[in-house]
């Protein structure tokens, strides 16, 4: 390890070995180096002669507080670097730093430093505060005002209210348990970004916004992720005004309320939402309130072409239909659907209001939220343009399972393939099930049935 703390490899080229990378220009071994991690950049200077301080002048940084045997060195690295390049348009600026390691914390040091990369005219800026989420760093209001900034990716801060906003290229927004001064900051800081076009917030349970207001002219891609807790019981609302807005992923657990307007772009979304309902807040149909929002909600979501879909969704939807008309998905033609088990006869359902669906993806997934729901048994339609169906669960050959199966071979008058795995596990089983599936009716002649296996002995 060299004096600046950082291991270094030496070279082992052989004599009479060509240094081709040598001789590329340096904008071009800049731009390798940028995607690299700054201590493996680090390394480059035993290559040859040439790249003895090549490092230094990579116009970017991607370091960690654990790179280092001790926080000073960290410390000493990054304020290095900045004081050498500060003449420089830095590209990047990508530090993960834990407040708690100080001797002293002190959250000026950081606050210098988003100081200092702003005044540099960074394009790309990420900062992790690792300290088991403390909150205590700050986001300089400089960075409000950072004309050069595309990107900008911030774990474990807090965000100020701004006075001022002018982010003129910001384009990039990723913000995971980011903290807020008040509840209009994040608001506030969305609606003045005149050229964003994708955001994803990753919300922590106390950021304390009871109502997130999403506004912009030019958004193309949101991602809203908040994990469910069922202790939580407060009304949370989400509103989403975004006319070029063309993909939409909400995985939210605790938002009670969703409205959207403006969704004519909206081409994909991915639903992961009971709409903060459980086994003990159940769908009230005397809940007018709720009955409206999830009306709506439905009806600006139905102009899609494909879609995500959790089972506690369509629990949901279920518990709706049965005192409302869904609306039709007329142009929804691609639709993946995780089940938490195989717990699947609320699909039927909202099969039926896809007319034109043509390919279905049976996945899984492991739901927190159970809103509890009772099915009523009920004569299934015609699935028309159902063509390609693929159960991605390994397939064991469970009733359910078998009933599900069932239900799609003798309803889809199209289709043409459909595709499950067996599961490692089954041994004997293997002929029974396949034998099973055989014997079972199809609606379409022309139907297909291939089972999957990785064992190598079993072909079918």
């Amino acid at each position: 390890m060299d004096g600046d703390g950082v291991k270094r490899v030496r070279s082992t080229n052989q004599p009479g070995e060509v240094d081709r990378i040598s001789h590329l220009p340096d904008c071009l071994i800049f731009k390798v180096l940028l995607s690299l991690p700054t201590k493996e950049v680090v390394k480059t200077s035993a290559l040859s002669t040439r790249w003895n301080h090549i490092w230094k002048h990579v116009p970017g940084l991607n370091l960690e507080y654990d790179d280092f045997s001790e926080h000073d060195s960290f410390v000493s690295f990054v304020d290095s670097f900045l004081s050498f390049n500060r003449d420089t348009c830095l590209h990047k600026f990508k530090v993960t730093y834990d407040y708690s390691e100080a001797d002293e914390p002190e959250t000026g040091l950081v606050r210098r430093w988003l100081d200092t990369v702003s005044r540099m005219k960074v394009k790309t800026l990420d900062v992790t505060d690792d300290s088991a989420e403390s909150w205590e760093l700050e986001m300089t209001p400089a960075l409000y005002t950072c004309g050069s900034l595309v990107s900008l990716k911030l774990v474990g801060l807090t965000l100020p209210s701004p006075d001022l906003v002018s982010l003129p290229s910001l384009k990039d927004i990723n913000l995971i348990l980011v903290e807020f001064t008040d509840e209009w900051a994040l608001e506030k800081f969305i609606s003045q970004c005149p050229s964003l076009k994708n955001l994803c917030i990753e919300r922590s349970f106390g950021d304390d916004i009871p109502m997130l207001r999403v506004r912009s002219q030019s958004l193309l891609t949101f991602i809203h992720i908040v994990d469910s807790d069922e202790s939580f019981d407060d009304e949370r609302i989400l509103e989403i005004d975004a006319p070029m807005l063309e993909y939409l992923k909400l995985s939210d657990g605790r938002t009670a309320s969703f409205k959207l307007e403006n969704t004519a772009s909206l081409v994909g979304v991915h639903i992961n939402t009971a709409f903060n309902l459980t086994s003990t807040r159940r769908f009230c149909p005397n809940d007018a309130q709720k009955r409206n929002m999830i009306q709506n909600f439905l009806l600006m979501i139905s102009r899609v072409d494909n879609m995500v879909i959790a089972s506690c969704t369509l629990e949901v939807i279920y518990e709706y239909s049965r005192y409302e008309q869904l609306p039709v998905f007329h142009n929804l033609s691609s639709l993946r659907v995780n089940l938490d088990g195989y717990v699947w006869e609320m699909l039927p359902v909202f099969l039926e209001s896809c007319p034109n669906l043509t390919t279905l993806v049976l996945g899984s997934i492991q739901n927190h939220v159970k809103v509890g729901i009772t099915v009523s048994p009920r004569r299934p339609r015609v699935l028309p343009s159902l063509r390609y169906v693929e159960i991605e669960r390994p397939f064991k050959g469970d009733a359910l399972e078998m009933q599900l199966v069932g239900y799609l071979l003798v309803n889809s008058q199209s289709l043409k393939k459909l595709t499950l795995r067996l599961d490692d596990s089954l041994k004997k089983e293997r002929s029974v099930i396949f034998n099973e599936l055989l014997l079972m009716p199809r609606l379409s002649s022309t139907c297909e049935v291939v089972v999957l296996s990785d064992d190598p002995s079993y072909h079918q």
